[in-house]
């Protein structure tokens, strides 16, 4: 069985791999484990599932922290692993963001370089900072947010 940082770098290389794709992400994930000759986890299942479903609300908070950079010039496999690393900060609860933000930037060792590295850390940075400042962390310091803030705001007393 896969560990979850190899169980991670796998989910990167095929969300990676779907970006050119774009096929369903389980026929990719299918290949790409052949390819390897590993087993795909039900940890990896998931964090892909999620990062696929959940898509376009990472890539607009990514888009809103990115500051004199346009969104399609930051490196493919940058974006994809931000985007990775959020939809775990955001959507698992049981993992911390401290070990979320490490595991990103230790995978990003193996597949960047140092200012790709500085970057992602930067953006998953700032994101948490900004999410932790707005008291958008639960108790046990893990979000519990919703991402899509194009959302109606409920008012006090009404239900969400």
């Amino acid at each position: 069985m896969l560990s979850r940082r190899l169980a991670r770098r796998m989910a990167l290389q095929i969300l990676f791999a779907n970006e050119f794709l774009r096929e369903d992400i389980h026929s990719v994930a299918e290949r790409v484990a052949e390819s390897l000759n590993e087993q795909i986890t039900p940890f990896t299942f998931d964090l892909l599932n999620k990062t696929v479903d959940k898509e376009d609300e990472l890539n607009d908070l990514i888009r809103q922290h990115l500051r004199n950079w346009d969104y399609k010039r930051v490196a493919v496999l940058d974006r994809v692993l931000i985007r990775m690393a959020l939809c775990e900060i955001v959507y698992f609860p049981d993992i911390p963001v401290e070990v979320t933000i490490n595991e990103a930037l230790e995978i990003s060792k193996d597949f960047s370089n140092l200012k790709s590295r500085r970057f992602v850390n930067g953006i998953l940075d700032s994101i948490y900072k900004e999410l932790k400042s707005a008291n958008r962390l639960s108790k046990n310091n893990h979000l519990a947010i919703a991402l899509n803030h194009k959302q109606k705001t409920h008012s006090k007393g009404s239900p969400p």
